[in-house]
């Protein structure tokens, strides 16, 4: 593995749910594997390191169904914790701000 990319969701999680993994052809493929967007951010392919912020990903699926709160479960994951211990204060922000301009096409003001 390259040495600046880290540790995926996918691979700390061992969902199987990456293009080719062991359950993607029963359960689908998540999209957080096929972000490209996200690539680079935090690190990480695609958006492996910023799947919080990612719509529809296979965990917030999983949490509507057992009736769980996405937002409030996803800061309580080990997975997103280690992300923030790792990540410096600017990265995250930096990070935060690409993935709204994305959603809200903001333009700077001067």
């Amino acid at each position: 593995m390259d040495e600046n990319i880290k540790m995926n969701c996918w691979e700390f999680m061992r969902c199987g749910r990456e293009p080719g993994g062991a359950h993607a052809a029963e359960l689908g493929v998540c999209p957080v594997t096929t972000k490209t967007s996200a690539n680079g951010l935090n690190g990480g392919v695609n958006g492996g390191r910023v799947c919080w912020v990612i719509e529809n990903n296979c965990c917030q699926n999983a949490l509507k169904e057992i009736g769980r709160n996405k937002k409030s479960s996803c800061m309580r994951c080990e997975f997103h914790i280690s992300v923030k211990s790792e990540e410096s204060i600017l990265d995250l922000c930096n990070t935060v701000g690409k993935c709204l301009t994305e959603i809200y096409s903001v333009e700077a003001v001067y």
